[in-house]
């Protein structure tokens, strides 16, 4: 076979293919760099939004703390940097962040809006190949604070008198861990105080004009000023506070409106005009928690016709004196009776449950109208009402949060009216009062609140700080 001799490649044969592979692996360390270094440019511009979305949110929150707005920015500032660092880490992917831009305004409607932008600088590493020697990145984040009307229903009943350290407790941390957590002054959020005992008052009424705020120093006053004694009037007080956030004209109600209830008892007062059996009308609150038998040290006689309930207090007042509806002959109580009860308390509120929980029973021991005043009748009434004006609250948008002190409120409190635990304890009906997601009673439909329960004084603090943030998250 004959064998064939190939000439030598020329040089600039091999020159070309160096030049062509050169140029080949600019090509794949430009394309290898544009992987890597756009994927860290997307990861840090990820994480620069995550760090300036933390800042605005921690910002907006601030924004409650501060006497004037000027204090009220600055500490808006100074946590929404805070939040800032702590989310995003010196050095991130070799990158450098600026110091972030935070700025809050307040708007006429009552609202806070908080902008805040950020950049940071990362350099390349394969990229510089092709002169391209950093990435600039930048994110923008905001956050409108919603305007806030809320009203604060305190129970002031006289088992809150023991200990005496329960009060004071209960004080301090109503003011510390509630009040104090929103914006006071012109244009802040509106705050207003209600309480009851044997009956109720607006201690401090909520602003009603486009002005909005509240003042700060004249709520504390009203709580320092209150005392624990009397009956629990849950449904009066309840309305009171919900009857002042609706008397807010509709152009100008904030978009978010909230009720926080205390108590630790379950309701025993019932709110209306009662006929006595003269055929005349007495107006009050009708308190359930009364038996046969002898008080005071006059002897008086307590309800002598049987179960009837007699005792009655001023409606308007916290705890005014009580005026007694016996049939006795006794000279100190001798007044015509209290026959039966009514269709409807204050504010047209029906005595009868609106989801058939609770039925009164007539004279005659059948279930209907005219309800007989005995003891249950009025107990369940009690129950009955706030449990109805709250389920109206919430249908107007309205969200209600509870709290309630002390181990009673996990069993019963009487011993009358076959009650159940599961059924008529305290935290059953705060639970219903509240909408939450555990009530046997919820309504998807309506706005959920919270209850929390403080088994002593101590946990107070707690619970009303959790219901305070709960709001707040809420304005965000």
């Amino acid at each position: 076979m004959r064998s064939i001799d190939l000439p030598p490649p020329k040089r600039h044969q091999r020159g070309s293919v160096l030049i062509l592979t050169a140029l080949t692996l600019v090509v794949l360390i430009g394309a290898v760099g544009l992987a890597v270094d756009a994927g860290r440019a997307y990861g840090v511009k990820a994480r620069l939004n995550a760090a300036v979305d933390a800042a605005a949110i921690a910002a907006a929150r601030a924004l409650s703390e501060g006497s004037t707005d000027s204090e009220r920015i600055a500490r808006a500032r100074e946590t929404g940097g805070r939040f800032f660092t702590m989310n995003y880490p010196n050095d991130f992917l070799s990158s450098t962040a600026s110091a972030p831009a935070i700025d809050a305004r307040r708007l006429e409607s009552g609202r806070w809006v908080v902008d805040v932008s950020a950049t940071a600088e990362m350099p390349t590493t394969f990229m510089r190949v092709l002169g391209r020697t950093k990435y600039d990145v930048a994110a923008r984040g905001q956050t409108i604070r919603r305007d806030l009307d809320v009203m604060l229903v305190m129970d002031t009943s006289g088992s809150l008198a023991t200990p005496s350290s329960v009060f004071p407790t209960l004080q301090r941390a109503a003011i510390d861990n509630f009040i104090a957590r929103f914006v006071d002054g012109a244009g802040g959020d509106r705050v207003g105080l209600a309480t009851f005992a044997s009956g109720s008052v607006v201690d401090v009424p909520i602003n009603k004009n486009s002005t909005r705020g509240f003042d700060r120093k004249q709520v504390v006053r009203a709580i320092n000023g209150l005392s624990a004694e009397g009956a629990t009037a849950s449904a009066d007080g309840l309305a009171k506070g919900v009857s002042e956030l609706n008397a807010i004209p509709a152009s100008v109600r904030s978009s978010l409106r909230v009720v926080l209830l205390f108590s630790d008892g379950a309701p025993n007062v019932v709110n209306g005009q009662f006929r006595r059996a003269n055929k005349s009308i007495v107006n009050g609150n009708l308190y359930s928690e009364t038996s046969s038998g002898n008080i005071g040290s006059g002897g008086r006689t307590v309800c002598p016709s049987g179960d009837g309930a007699c005792r009655l207090f001023p409606s308007d007042e916290r705890n005014g004196n009580e005026r007694w509806y016996s049939s006795s002959s006794a000279p100190s109580v001798n007044r015509p009776e209290i026959t039966h009860l009514p269709l409807t308390g204050s504010g047209s509120t029906a005595l009868a449950s609106f989801n058939n929980r609770r039925n009164l029973q007539s004279a005659s021991g059948a279930t209907g109208y005219p309800y007989d005043n005995n003891r249950c009748n009025v107990n369940k009434a009690a129950r009955n009402m706030v449990e109805n004006i709250a389920n109206s609250a919430r249908g107007s948008d309205i969200r209600i949060y509870t709290i309630g002190l002390g181990d009673a409120l996990n069993t019963l409190e009487i011993g009358f009216c076959s009650y159940t635990v599961a059924n008529e304890s305290g935290s059953t009906i705060l639970k219903r009062i509240a909408n939450t997601a555990d009530a046997d009673t919820m309504n998807a439909n309506q706005p959920r609140g919270l209850y929390c329960h403080a088994a002593t004084a101590s946990e107070l603090n707690r619970c009303f700080s959790a219901i305070a943030s709960e709001i707040l998250r809420l304005t965000l």
